[in-house]
Formats: structure tokens, C-alpha cells, sequence
């Protein structure tokens, strides 16, 4: 079965702009594959640094792109046996090149697929993978947080900042949010976030340790990095950890050595995709973050939606920084 269809692609990296959307002929899905149709997708910051080659996936030119999305699938490769046609399914970023998921079509291993929980919409079903995973490792795997540990997660209004703080509060800890600016304070607080920083009106740490009374935060959930690490350093705890998953600081990130052997601590340079690579690992983040999304006890926030033909627009949204959560790109209108 050959199917012609829409996808985004892109020949070069650079700026928003080398993306294109192109018709391509989706093949048949190989061996341990599905193919399925795209109801919605969901953009994340990997994206972007894909498509301008800072990204720890090559791109495979011409590549596609992106890796959360939500649809019913349509046909399934000879070796599949935990999918059928029909099925509503929800995709795991993983660090390939060969694979993408923004289009009208796309096909995913299934291994990194999900049956779609019933109980959340197609936008919010395209939503979970990243932000949950993301965190589910650097939490539980990485930091090994645990209730009563005060955890300190900067930039709350991405959707991984938020994800990282259900999962943490899920788990009895203490989390400590962090926003640049004081714009997006009572959104951020409407959705229960007690203890919140603005960086560029508090000092980071001071806050810290008086929100701790004097204890420090035992683990970060950094996606600044660069300069900005120095603003908490030596508000942690002994043996902390800290997570460096972004570079939303442009500047160098320099290995702070002295403040982490004071405190005893370990800074981690920390990726989702190099976890999922572990079928293990990836069965029991499955199987845990289902669980709490399934009873309710998780949910992701979509900030916006926009139609397929507008995609660079929710990029240019998503640059902008005004979202609080997810962006999600609607494919299948019906």
C-alpha cells in the first residue's frame, strides 16, 4: 500500500525557515514498524535545535522531523505484535534520524509506541512522551528523588519544566519553580505551583535556601545552563545532582569543579534520548507514566493549538516563549 501525503522536511540545517512542507510516498512499514495517520503533533525545543544541526540526532537529509505524535494506525510490519490496525497510538522520542512525525503519515517502530490513554484528548495524548520521560529518568533513574527531597526546576512554564514538576510533586517532593519574569506568575500558580522564583527580580539563591530553611535543594532540573548556574550552585544540598538538559543560555557552560566537591555533589549532562535506548528502562517508564496518567495523577497542559497548513507559525510561537506547556499542531480535523 502506497500512500501519498504531506510531510515537513527540510535538505539543510539552518533557520525556521529550511523547513518545507513536501509530498512524499510513505512505503510499507518494515518488520517491527507501524505506520499510522496523524491526528496531532506536538513540538518540543529538540526540534528546533534538529533542524539547526545542535540536536544529538544527525539529520539524514532529506530528513524529517519530530517525534511526538497521536493517530490511528493504518498498517503494521510482519514482526509487530503489540499493535493491529485501528489502534489509537501516542509516540516515545527516541535518537534516530531515519524516523519523524510531523506529516500526515509517519511511521514508528513499535518499541516507541503507546497505545493512546483514553482518558485525554488527541492534543494532550501527543503531549505526554517528552516532558514525562524526559523527567521520569532524570528524577527516579539519575537523582533517585525521593518524597520530602526539595527539587529545584527552572524554567517551569516548558512543557518538560512542567512535566518534571507533576512527576516530582507525584512523588511526595518539594518542587521549587523558576521564570524568567513575573508575566506568566499567577497562570503558573493557578496551576499549583506553591514555591516560584522570578530570577530577574530574586535572588536565585537566597530564595532557595530560605524556601529550604537553610537545607538546599538535593537535585535541579536545568534546561539554562551557561551562566545561570552559577546563580544556584551554592544553594545545594550535599550530594546533590544537578541535570543539565538544555542550552537556553547560549553562553559556554563551564564546568563548576570547586562548588560541586564543596557541596559533594554531580552535574550530569543529561539527554532522554540516551535512555530510551534501553528496552528495559523504557518498558518500565511505560508502564509507570500510563499508570499516573491513567489515574489522573498526571496531565499535560496544551497551551495552543494550530492547523496543519500554519506549523511555522507554532514554531515561531514556540520561540517566542509566551506558552505555558505544550504546542501542539492539529493534522486530522474530523
Amino acid at each position: 500500500m502506497k500512500i501519498n501525503c504531506s510531510v515537513i522536511r527540510f535538505h539543510k540545517t539552518g533557520e525556521l525557515d529550511v523547513l518545507a512542507l513536501e509530498n512524499v510516498t510513505m512505503e510499507d512499514p518494515e518488520n517491527d514498524e507501524v505506520l499510522f495517520k496523524v491526528d496531532a503533533f506536538a513540538l518540543n525545543r529538540a526540534d528546533v535545535l534538529h533542524y539547526q544541526g545542535f540536536h544529538t540526532t544527525v539529520p539524514d537529509f532529506p530528513s524529517r522531523i519530530g517525534s511526538e505524535a497521536t493517530g490511528e494506525v493504518v498498517k503494521v510490519g510482519n514482526k509487530v505484535t503489540d499493535f493491529k490496525v485501528g489502534d489509537r497510538v501516542t509516540s516515545i522520542p527516541f535518537n534516530t534520524a531515519k524516523y519523524g512525525v510531523q506529516g500526515e503519515y509517519a511511521v514508528v517502530p513499535q518499541d516507541y509506541l503507546t497505545k493512546a490513554p483514553k482518558n485525554l484528548t488527541v492534543e494532550e495524548a501527543c503531549s505526554i512522551w517528552m516532558q514525562y520521560s524526559t523527567a521520569y529518568f532524570a528524577l527516579f533513574h539519575i537523582g533517585s528523588v525521593k518524597k520530602g527531597d526539595y527539587v529545584f526546576i527552572p524554567a517551569i512554564s516548558s512543557s518538560a519544566g512542567y512535566g518534571c514538576f507533576e512527576l516530582a510533586r507525584d512523588a511526595g517532593a518539594i518542587a521549587i519553580c523558576s521564570t524568567r519574569t513575573s508575566v506568566k506568575k499567577e497562570e503558573l500558580k493557578q496551576l499549583g505551583i506553591d514555591h516560584l522564583i522570578v530570577t530577574k527580580e530574586e535572588p536565585v539563591e537566597k530564595r532557595l535556601m530560605e524556601i529550604t530553611n537553610g537545607k538546599g535543594v538535593s537535585f535541579v532540573y536545568d534546561p539554562v545552563a551557561g551562566a545561570f548556574c552559577d546563580e544556584y550552585l551554592e544553594a545545594l544540598s550535599t550530594g546533590a545532582v544537578v541535570i543539565i538538559y538544555g542550552l537556553l543560555d547560549p553562553n559556554p557552560t563551564l564546568f563548576p569543579l570547586v562548588p560541586l566537591i564543596r557541596k559533594k555533589a554531580t552535574m550530569d549532562a543529561y539527554s532522554q534520548f540516551n535512555h530510551v535506548e534501553d528496552i528495559v528502562k523504557l518498558n518500565e517508564c511505560k508502564a509507570y507514566i500510563l499508570d499516573r496518567v491513567g489515574k489522573g495523577a498526571i496531565k499535560p497542559v496544551v497551551s495552543k493549538v494550530f492547523d496543519f497548513k500554519d506549523y511555522k507559525k507554532a514554531y515561531e510561537y514556540m520561540l517566542s516563549n509566551q506558552q505555558v506547556g505544550k504546542i501542539v499542531v492539529r493534522v486530522n480535523t474530523k
